[in-house]
This record gives structure tokens, C-alpha cells and sequence, in this order.
């Protein structure tokens, strides 16, 4: 009989560019709770852990409600300098719930996050009636966030 295991969510990684740059866009503009800055990691095991020899690294960790937030910043080697389109294969977006997404973006464009369009609402599937939004962060990694539509309809 196979062995049997059980996944639950630890967190979720993002390769930035500038750790700095994207610390002040997840913390200042969304809202994230900065838990721990490790500057650059000199663990032996951490080379050997991404695959990637000699790696060098610095990685911030936070958090909102229901979500722990890697931002790694490899300093050598670097990597692509953004993020391709959402069509490629293996990119990823995070989505996040959120209460008033016209306030939202509002205040995000206001601060110069780009987006992807402006807030559409879905006509169709289970946020039908609600709001919902692509937008990127400074290195182009796809977000979302989804207002869901209100129990009234």
C-alpha cells in the first residue's frame, strides 16, 4: 500500500528583483505585515535547497490574514529581469480578497501600480455580480484581487 501524506499552505515565494523596492510595495501599498528580514543567507543547505549552485540570497517574510509571503532576492545569479506574460507556462498569480476593490484601486493608481485593465465584474462562475482586477507588482508578477459579490446579489 503507497504511504499516505497530508499538504496544508506554508507560504507562497516570489523572485524579486529589488527586495527593498518590493518590500515598500507589499507592506506600504497592500497592506502586508513585514514578519522577519533575513538579509543574505549564508546557510550551506540554501544553495542546495533551490537547485541553483552558489546561490546567493535575501529573503523578507510577510504576512496578511490567511497568507505568508516569501520575497526572495537572489544576488547571484540573477535571474530574467521581470516576469513574462500570464500565458507562459509556470507563471503564477496570487489573488486576494478584498472589500471595497474600487477604493482599492483607486488608491493604487493613485500610487502608480499598473494594471492590467480597469475593474470588471464578472458575469459568470462563482464571483458573479462581484468585482475583479489583474495587477502587477514592481517586477510584473501577476496579482488579483476579487471583490466578492454581496450575499443580496
Amino acid at each position: 500500500m503507497p504511504e499516505s501524506f497530508t499538504l496544508s499552505t506554508n507560504h507562497v515565494g516570489i523572485t524579486v528583483s529589488d527586495l527593498g523596492r518590493s518590500l515598500a510595495f507589499y507592506r506600504d501599498l497592500l497592506g502586508f505585515h513585514v514578519a522577519y528580514e533575513r538579509g543574505e543567507v549564508t546557510a550551506e543547505y540554501m544553495a542546495r535547497l533551490v537547485g541553483i549552485p552558489g546561490a546567493r540570497l535575501k529573503i523578507a517574510g510577510l504576512d496578511i490574514p490567511g497568507l505568508h509571503l516569501d520575497l526572495i532576492e537572489y544576488l547571484e545569479p540573477k535571474g530574467a529581469a521581470s516576469a513574462g506574460p500570464t500565458c507562459d507556462v509556470g507563471n503564477v498569480h496570487i489573488g486576494f480578497t478584498v472589500d471595497a476593490l474600487w477604493s482599492a484601486y483607486r488608491r493604487l493608481a493613485a500610487a502608480g501600480v499598473r494594471f492590467k485593465s480597469e475593474p470588471i465584474s464578472p458575469t459568470t462562475g462563482p464571483n458573479k455580480g462581484g468585482w475583479a482586477i489583474y495587477f502587477v507588482d514592481p517586477d510584473g508578477t501577476t496579482l488579483e484581487m476579487i471583490q466578492r459579490p454581496s450575499p443580496s446579489g
